[in-house]
């Protein structure tokens, strides 16, 4: 008799055994999968970013969402900023509706031409006009906008005449319709977004498109990366010790320099200097155009708290230190301290900056200030409040808004520090920027919202949109909100197609110290000490380790018990 091949029957009871430990496995394995699904939420969640009908409720329209190319989505970028190149602008060709008839549509007269279109040589009779555009403001009546730098079947840019022909042969096919149209050459300050990854990633993004320019590997990654510095040239990164300099044009990387201090927070630009603190309490500098140049280094009284601000359109920086001063240098030509101020409580946020060579900034005493950074330093005001201040002030128009800890945030006038809004606006979490007279926030709830610039009052309130990062934009009218992926959005105002640079970012940075006229001091000059690092950098007055103005222990100048020379107990 032959044995079977196949297992015994299993009694019942052992049956039973394994369906339950089977149950069992499967119910750990589902509660595994929703606490994965937790801790992990799925990539572009519909709440991090505004829909197009919820961006129509804030006044906005979405202008593109891109990828950026962030190792671990929003949790590897160690820095993004937006910055406008003024010394290099974008030029554009428009095709610009001067009349139309009634009833004709818009978007048809719109169609974009090809570029295989006739090759006839523009009309004698368009009218070519160039227009300086600092604002964008509504472009209803612009047909059709073709960008110089635009590249070919071949990859080249195509330039502005071949621009012009593809605008003649548009204007043609307008006229055909009954549309009269003319041409205007529109030169824009180019605006360009960088974002650095946690593992020394480096891209470069037109700022109104999303368009990637160049994408770049620098530094070690186990070294760390600080903030970027960047300027109309050249862009900085700090990596550990080392000071990484790349060409803002083509992203190619120029020198790699070490430092002597270890750098904190990360660089900023200022004229032809990368500038950052150190963490042994001073202020470092390189020159971004001669290798050679030795480094300036300032000892200051404190170690900075937050990275420095440069004043738009000058070479002045200011910082705060954490023995209580406000610090104002000069970059250009010979760096230094200009002056420093004593503040009442530490300013431990970064400093805002306006145009003007104006600076704002609330301590942690609840003290606001605004100070004009001549040569010797003026206190334009000083308000105080009952709430202490850690974050950066925002600059919109003539007003300065500044959130304090308890999220009540606050709008002031630039020019005498008076309160504009009748009430603070209450559960304010962050800042996102300024579109016209709207302010637009994130609250304490999880929420976003949308305030009235003049009032403070809250006119809108989107529940449940919480981006994963935000992007403060300081020089233009655009929001960009970054999601847990590493995906960005960006908004502006419905019709505004090219962006309104602000006061001060629309002009090429100053590399020339500004000479003050006597004249112009007419506010409170500031109390300070001729020397801004005085000793062992210790407040004048408290230093133990100063000069005396005499040695108590040393000879009398004369012996006020001498006689006229004889020895009065001689013979």
């Amino acid at each position: 008799m032959h044995k079977s091949l196949c297992h015994p029957a299993l009694p019942d009871s052992r049956l039973r055994s394994k369906r339950s430990i089977g149950l069992v496995v499967t119910g750990i394995t589902a509660i595994a999968l929703a606490f994965g699904s937790l801790a992990f939420p799925a990539v572009g969640l519909a709440d991090e970013f505004l829909s197009e009908r919820e961006a129509a409720r804030l006044g906005l329209e979405i202008a593109w969402r891109r990828q950026l190319e962030a190792p671990a989505g929003a949790q590897s970028i160690a820095d993004q900023q937006i910055y406008v190149h003024s010394t290099s602008p974008d030029e554009f060709v428009e095709v610009v509706r001067v009349s139309a008839p009634a009833g004709e549509a818009q978007a048809e007269a719109a169609a974009p031409a090809s570029s295989a279109d006739s090759t006839q040589t523009p009309d004698s009779t368009s009218e070519d006009k160039t227009v300086d555009s600092k604002k964008g403001a509504k472009f209803s009546d612009v047909l059709m906008r073709i960008p110089t730098d635009r590249v070919d079947s071949y990859g080249r840019p195509v330039g502005r005449k071949e621009a012009e022909r593809i605008a003649n042969n548009e204007i043609r096919r307008l006229t055909r319709r009954g549309i009269e149209a003319k041409i205007e050459t529109r030169i824009v300050p180019r605006v360009r977004l960088y974002t650095l990854g946690n593992d020394g990633t480096l891209e470069s993004r037109d700022a109104e498109t999303g368009e990637p320019k160049w994408m770049v590997r620098v530094g070690d990654r186990r070294l760390g990366y600080l903030a970027l510095g960047v300027g109309e040239t050249y862009a900085t990164v700090i990596n550990g010790g080392n000071l990484i300099e790349i060409d803002v044009t083509n992203g190619e990387i120029i020198e790699e320099t070490q430092t002597v201090n270890m750098p904190i927070f990360g660089a900023i630009h200022s004229g032809n200097v990368s500038v950052f603190p150190t963490i042994t309490g001073g202020i470092e500098g390189y020159s971004l155009t001669d290798p050679n140049d030795v480094p300036f280094r300032e000892t200051v009284a404190g170690r900075a708290l937050a990275l420095p601000t440069k004043a738009p359109g000058s070479s002045k920086i200011g910082w705060g230190t954490g023995q209580g001063f406000f610090y104002c240098m000069e970059t250009a030509g010979q760096p230094s301290v200009l002056f420093r101020l004593n503040t009442d409580g530490i300013v431990s946020g970064r400093v805002a900056a306006a145009d003007g060579e104006r600076f704002f900034f609330g301590s942690e005493a609840g003290q606001v200030y605004g100070v004009f950074a001549s040569r010797s330093g003026q206190v334009l005001w000083s308000t105080p409040f009952g709430e202490p201040f850690y974050d950066e002030a925002l600059i919109a128009d003539d007003q300065l808004l500044i959130r304090s800890t308890y999220g009540s945030l606050y709008s002031l006038s630039q020019t005498d520090g008076s309160v504009t809004w009748e009430m603070p606006a209450q559960g304010v979490d962050e800042m996102l920027g300024t579109i016209g007279d709207k302010v637009y926030v994130t609250t304490m709830s999880g929420s976003m919202a949308v305030l009235d610039l003049e009032t403070g009052k809250r006119l809108e309130t989107l529940t449940g949109v919480r981006p994963e990062r935000l992007l403060r934009n300081k020089m233009t009218d655009r929001l960009y909100l970054v999601g847990s992926s590493g995906a960005i959005q960006c908004l502006h105002a419905i019709g505004a197609d090219l962006p309104e640079i602000r006061e001060g970012f629309d002009k090429a940075p100053s590399n020339e110290p500004v000479q003050q006229e006597a004249g112009d001091e007419q506010t409170q000059e500031l109390e300070m000490d001729t020397d801004p690092s005085p000793g062992f950098d210790m407040p004048a007055g408290d230093d133990p380790f100063a000069v005396p103005g005499s040695d108590p222990f040393g000879a009398p100048g004369a012996d006020p018990f001498a006689g006229d020379g004889a020895d009065p107990f001689g013979g």
